[in-house]
């Protein structure tokens, strides 16, 4: 079996905090830099499945993630940020800069274990074809929604086909209208173009944050599919 490559961007040793989570697993490969700027100058050549960066402030994790979110060949590269002291509003910024999952606070491998194992596997996706609306995360409520499709969703992204093109890096908000009459309301960031014709354009776009109970409505949206 192939190891999951990890690379842990740290100024200390995180044995003792994170050694009992699942980033500790005999499955994951452990690659550790000591400094943000370090680790933007190898990741793209490791071939990393997830960053982990642990850090005290906001904006040297904000700029890190940005630049990680800025390379090509470092967009698909899940991320994670664990900060002792963020705020809330520091999480959201994070998570809108392209940070998959922000963890504060105490350690607590029980609840912190599900949402890395997400990151480490290669998520469920399901092919479908269910209306979206769309508007700039900056512009919400001074423009009507676009409307589209989305083609296939999973827990962290989905693919997108709207009249206009989206720009990769914008983030959106996005509002996920399901069979049944559910919703699930997001924020998201377009991340890669995927082709189209017409006036149709395809882009995949990652789940950044999933509002209310979006996230356990997704879930089982997901795990309804159809089995072959």
């Amino acid at each position: 079996m192939t190891a999951t490559r990890v690379l842990i961007v740290a100024a200390r040793d995180l044995t003792a905090q994170l050694g009992e989570t699942v980033l500790w697993r005999s499955d994951v490969e452990r690659v550790f830099s000591p400094s943000p700027k370090a680790a933007l100058e190898r990741v793209a050549s490791l071939g990393v499945r997830l960053v982990v960066m642990d850090t005290e402030t906001r904006d040297g994790a904000l700029h890190f993630v940005e630049e990680l979110r800025r390379a090509s060949l470092t967009r698909k590269v899940s991320i994670a940020v664990l900060g002792r002291t963020l705020s809330l509003k520091d999480e959201d910024a994070l998570r809108v800069a392209g940070a998959n999952l922000v963890l504060s606070g105490r350690v607590e491998p029980k609840v912190w274990n599900g949402r890395l194992d997400e990151l480490l596997s290669v998520p469920s996706r399901r092919e479908v074809r269910v209306p979206v609306l769309c508007e700039a995360w900056s512009a919400i409520g001074s423009e009507p929604p676009l409307e589209g499709w989305a083609l296939n969703i999973s827990l962290r992204g989905a693919l997108l086909e709207m009249e206009v093109p989206l720009d990769i890096g914008t983030a959106i908000a996005l509002t996920l209208q399901l069979p049944g009459g559910a919703e699930v309301r997001s924020v998201a960031r377009v991340v890669r173009e995927a082709g189209g014709s017409g006036t149709r354009f395809k882009s995949g776009v990652e789940l950044l944050i999933l509002r209310d109970d979006g996230r356990e409505r997704l879930q089982s949206f997901i795990g309804d599919a159809p089995r072959e």
